[in-house]
C-alpha cells in the first residue's frame, strides 16, 4: 500500500508489517492500526481539515498531560517535526496524524468516581497558552431558536423518527441555551473538552485508564468542563453516578466548584451543535446508510435525556448538599 509506506516513512515508523486495518471511526477521523518494525501505531485519517498550529497546540497539551502522569496514547511527530501529514504527502485521500497504539478493554467498566478523579488530575495540568485561539463557537455559542426550529421543520417534512422527540423537547432546549455565556478569560485553562465514557477507557491487561481523543482540547473554564462531565454522566448513568464523579473530583483535589446554571453553558452549547450535526447528517441522502443510522441513534439518545435547565438545577443541588 503506497499510502502506508509514505506515512511510515514520514513519521519514521519503519517498514510496514502486514496490511493496515481500519479499527474504529470517530467524529473526527478513521483510526487505522499500522503494524510496523517499531511496533503498532494508530493512524488517524482525518475527516475534516486540521491546521498545523491547532494540532501543535493540542499536542503540547497532550505532552504536558503525559508528563504529569495522565495515561494517553503518545502523539507522534513527523521527522520534520510536524503533527499533521497533508493528504498529498500521505498519498491518501486525506491528511493524517499518528499516535502510539493503545490496547483497550471493556471490562471492568470505568466508574464515575474514576472519571471525577481523572478530571481532577487533568485540571492540575496548568497549561495555558497566553495567546489562545478565540473562543470556539462550538463550546460558547447557542445554536439559537431559529436554527433548532429549522431543523425540526426539515425533520418533520422528512418524517424522521426523531422529529416528534425534537418537537416535544424544543422549548426545553431553547430554555437551556439561556445558560450559555462567554467564558471569563481570567479563568481559562487548557481543558480536554470531550471527556466522557467513550473517550476514557480501560487499558487492556491492567486496571489503568487511557484518555483518548484530545483533538477538541482548548481553553475553557474548569468549572464548565466539570459541569459537562457531570451532566454527561447524569444523562448516561443517572444522578448517583454524577454525585460519585463529583465526590471523586473533590477527593482528588480538583480545583473547580459549580456555582450556578452558567457552569452548564458549555455542555448545552455542545448539545445544540451536535443536534444539528447529527440531524442534518441523518437528513442527507448522500450519506451512507450506516452513517445516517448512527446519527438517528445518537439523536434519539440525546433527545430522550437532554441537558436541560431542570437537570442543571438538580445537579447544582446535588453537589451543594
Amino acid at each position: 500500500m503506497q499510502a502506508a509506506a509514505a506515512i511510515c516513512a514520514a513519521y519514521g515508523l519503519g517498514p510496514v508489517a502486514g496490511i493496515p486495518v481500519a479499527a474504529a471511526r470517530g467524529e473526527q477521523g478513521v483510526i487505522w492500526r499500522f503494524g510496523t518494525a517499531s511496533g503498532n501505531w494508530a493512524v488517524k485519517q482525518l475527516l475534516f481539515p486540521v491546521a498545523e498550529p491547532d494540532a501543535a497546540r493540542d499536542v503540547a497539551f497532550q505532552l504536558a498531560a503525559l508528563a504529569a502522569g495522565i495515561p494517553l496514547p503518545e502523539p507522534r511527530l513527523t521527522t520534520a517535526g510536524t503533527v499533521v501529514l497533508p493528504a498529498a504527502q500521505a498519498a491518501w485521500g486525506s491528511a493524517v496524524r499518528v499516535y502510539r497504539w493503545a490496547e483497550l478493554a471493556d471490562d471492568p467498566p470505568v466508574s464515575a468516581a474514576e472519571m471525577g478523579a481523572l478530571l481532577a488530575r487533568l485540571h492540575g495540568v496548568l497549561l495555558y497558552d497566553p495567546g489562545p485561539p478565540p473562543a470556539d463557537p462550538w463550546f460558547t455559542r447557542p445554536s439559537g431558536q431559529a436554527e433548532l426550529a429549522a431543523l425540526l421543520a426539515a425533520a418533520s417534512q422528512a418524517a424522521e423518527s426523531w422529529a416528534p422527540l425534537l418537537g416535544r423537547r424544543l422549548a426545553e432546549l431553547i430554555e437551556a441555551e439561556r445558560m450559555i455565556s462567554q467564558p471569563d478569560p481570567a479563568l481559562l485553562l487548557t481543558c480536554h473538552r470531550d471527556l466522557n465514557l467513550e473517550n476514557v477507557r480501560r487499558a487492556a491487561g491492567t486496571t489503568g485508564l487511557v484518555v483518548l481523543d484530545w483533538e477538541n482540547c482548548g481553553p475553557a473554564e474548569p468549572a464548565r468542563e466539570l459541569a459537562a462531565v457531570l451532566a454527561d454522566l447524569a444523562v448516561d448513568l443517572g444522578l448517583q453516578a454524577a454525585s460519585a464523579a463529583h465526590a471523586g473530583y473533590v477527593a482528588a483535589g480538583g480545583p473547580a466548584r459549580l456555582t450556578g446554571p452558567a457552569d452548564f453553558g458549555m455542555a448545552v452549547a455542545v448539545q445544540g451543535h451536535l443536534l444539528q450535526v447529527y440531524g442534518y447528517r441523518a437528513l442527507a441522502p448522500g450519506e451512507p446508510d450506516e452513517t445516517r443510522a448512527t446519527a438517528r441513534r445518537r439523536l434519539h439518545q440525546m433527545l430522550e435525556r437532554p441537558v436541560t435547565l431542570q437537570l442543571a438545577r438538580r445537579l447544582l443541588d446535588l453537589v451543594s448538599s
